[in-house]
């Protein structure tokens, strides 16, 4: 395993998009938010970043089930399912 995996099996890490990563190019949308490729400026690792609107769910009333998908997602850890490897809230 590749030490850019190793940080991130005990769970997500709380980061800052703009700091830590450059956002490419679009590689889809959904009904609350934008999915990005994007690579984390130290490592280099390329990766998806999922950017969530909060008033698109808050308006939903999905907060409730946005928390446990991501306690489940940072806890499977198996090469048909995309890791989670951190999680962001901002307000902008």
């Amino acid at each position: 395993m590749d030490k850019s995996k190793e940080n991130c099996i005990a769970g997500p890490v709380k980061t800052t998009i703009a700091l830590d990563f450059e956002i490419g190019r679009p590689l889809g949308k959904g009904k609350f938010g934008n999915v990005y490729l994007a690579r984390e400026k130290q490592s280099k690792f390329i990766l998806a970043i999922k950017v969530l609107l909060k008033a698109q769910l808050e308006k939903a009333g999905v907060e409730h089930q946005l928390r446990r998908e991501v306690e489940i997602q940072s806890h499977l850890r198996h090469p048909n399912i995309l890791w989670l490897y951190g999680i962001s809230f901002q307000d902008y």
